[in-house]
C-alpha cells in the first residue's frame, strides 16, 4: 500500500452516533472508514478486507471489546493491526487491561476532535512505518540470499576451475611415464619373442648326451608355465596401460573448465569419460548400461557439460544404493538425437531404477540448496549449478519420476543448424 492510498480504518461501537460522529471526522481527513455495530461482524469486516487501523469499543453487549482484541490478535492474518480502545471509563486499570490485551493507546469519551485526529494520524504513520521497514528488511534478505547464493557459485566455479588446473597437471604428468612404461613394454615384448626363438634355435642343436640334463632344467624352472604366463602378464599390463590412459584422457575432458562454449563437443565422448572416471564408485553399487547412439555434435564446453553428466550419474548409482535388493539396481545412460519444437537437439537421458523423487518436491529440486540426502552427503547445489551450466549452452534439463517406479534426468543440447541438416 503507497502513501497515496486512502488509508482505511474500521470502527467498532455499538452505538451509532458514535459510529456517525468517528466516520465523519476521520472522513474529513481523507480515511477510508468501515463502521461495525458489533464485535462479531468487526471480526468478519477485518478478515474479509484487513484494515491499517482499528478503532474499539470496550463496553458492547455479547462480545466486549477485549474479547474482539484478543480474538484478533490470535489471528496471525491481523495481530499486527493497531488497535485503539475508545470507552467512557477512566479507571486505570481498565486503560492497563486495554494495553494487556494488545491494544496500542487509548482514547476516551466524550472524544474531543484534535485529540482524536492526532492519535489516528500517528497510528497511522506509524503503521506505514513499520510496513516500510518490514519491506526493506524483506529487500535486504532477498539480496543477502542472492550475494550468498551468488557466492557459493563462485566458489564452486573457481574450485571447478582448480580442479581443471589441477587434472590437466595430473593428466600432463601421468602421460609421460604411461608412453615411457608402454614404449618399454612393446620394446621387452619383442625382446621376449627374440629370446623365445632363441632359445628353441639352442635347444633344437643341444648335442644328444645334453638334452636330459636341459630337459632336467627345463623342468625345475617350469619352464611350460614360464612360456604360458609372460605373454599373460604382458597383456594385463598392456590391459592396465590402456586403463590408466583412458583415466588419463578423461581427466583432459574435464581438464577444460574455461568459459569458452564454443568447442566442437562429441556427448559420447563426454559421457564415456564420466564412465571411466566413476567406474570405482559404481562398480559395487550397480552396472550402468550404456546405449550411445550415433548423435551429431554440438557446441559447448566438454568440462562443463561432463560436471552436469557426472552430477546425474552420482545421484543415480545415491539413489539405486539406497536399494536392499542388488538384483533391482539398475541405471542406464543413453544418448539420442531429439526434436523439439522443430530444431534438433543431442540428448541424454540418465535413469535409475530408485525410490523416485515425490512429486511435492520435483519442483524443487532445481533450487539451490535443496537437498533430500541426509546430512554430509549433498549440497543441494548439484542440480542447481547442473541446470544453469545447461542453459549457458542454450540447452534445457528436465527431471521425469514416479514415485517407487525411479528417475530420468534428461539434458538437451541444441545442435549448430549446419550440423543439424
Amino acid at each position: 500500500m503507497t502513501n497515496d492510498t486512502p488509508p482505511s480504518i474500521l470502527i467498532v461501537d455499538d452505538v451509532p452516533a458514535n459510529l456517525q460522529l468517528l466516520s465523519g471526522m476521520l472522513a474529513e481527513r481523507g480515511c477510508k472508514v468501515r463502521p461495525a455495530p458489533s464485535g462479531p461482524l468487526a471480526l468478519e469486516a477485518a478478515r474479509r478486507s484487513p484494515p491499517e487501523l482499528i478503532l474499539l469499543d470496550i463496553n458492547m453487549p455479547h462480545m466486549d471489546g477485549f474479547e474482539v482484541c484478543r480474538r484478533l490478535k490470535a489471528d496471525p492474518d491481523l495481530a499486527d493491526i493497531p488497535v485503539l480502545f475508545i470507552s467512557a471509563l477512566g479507571d486505570a486499570a481498565d486503560k492497563l487491561r486495554a494495553f494487556a490485551e494488545g491494544g496500542q493507546d487509548y482514547i476516551t469519551k466524550p472524544f474531543h476532535v484534535e485529540e482524536v485526529l492526532a492519535r489516528v494520524m500517528t497510528h497511522l504513520a506509524l503503521r506505514r512505518a513499520q510496513r516500510e521497514v518490514k519491506d526493506q528488511n524483506r529487500v535486504l534478505l532477498e539480496t543477502l540470499d542472492q550475494l550468498q547464493k551468488a557466492q557459493n557459485q563462485l566458489v564452486i566455479s573457481e574450485k571447478m576451475a582448480a580442479l581443471g588446473v589441477l587434472a590437466a597437471g595430473v593428466a600432463h604428468e601421468i602421460n609421460n611415464p604411461l608412453n615411457f612404461v608402454k614404449t618399454s613394454c612393446h620394446g621387452l615384448e619383442k625382446d621376449l619373442r627374440d629370446l623365445t626363438a632363441l632359445l628353441e634355435f639352442c635347444r633344437a642343436r643341444v648335442p644328444g648326451g645334453q638334452r636330459e640334463a636341459l630337459a632336467a632344467l627345463e623342468d625345475q624352472m617350469d619352464s611350460a608355465t614360464l612360456t604360458r604366463e609372460i605373454p599373460e602378464l604382458l597383456s594385463h599390463i598392456f590391459e592396465g596401460l590402456a586403463r590408466a590412459g583412458d583415466i588419463v584422457s578423461s581427466l583432459q575432458v574435464f581438464s577444460r573448465t574455461d568459459d569458452a562454449l564454443s568447442e566442437t563437443v562429441d556427448i559420447n565422448e563426454v559421457a564415456e569419460s564420466v564412465l571411466v572416471v566413476l567406474r570405482n564408485r559404481s562398480k559395487n553399487v550397480a552396472e550402468i548400461e550404456k546405449h550411445l547412439g550415433p548423435i551429431p555434435n554440438i557446441r559447448g564446453n566438454p568440462g562443463k557439460l561432463g560436471q552436469v553428466v557426472m552430477n546425474f550419474l552420482t545421484n543415480a548409482i545415491d539413489a539405486v544404493e539406497a536399494l536392499d535388493d542388488p538384483a533391482r539396481r539398475h541405471i542406464t545412460l543413453t544418448t539420442e538425437t531429439r526434436t523439439r519444437n522443430g530444431a534438433t537437439y543431442a540428448a541424454l537421458h540418465v535413469t535409475d531404477s530408485g525410490p523416485g523423487i515425490p512429486f511435492d518436491i520435483q519442483r524443487r529440486i532445481f533450487d539451490p540448496f535443496f537437498t533430500t540426502k541426509p546430512v554430509g552427503r549433498g549440497t543441494g547445489l548439484g542440480l542447481f549449478i547442473s541446470n544453469n551450466l545447461i542453459q549457458e549452452h542454450h540447452g534445457a534439463l528436465e527431471v521425469s519420476s514416479v514415485p517407487g517406479h525411479g528417475t530420468t534426468f534428461s539434458m538437451y543440447l541444441p545442435v549448430p543448424q549446419e550440423d543439424a541438416a
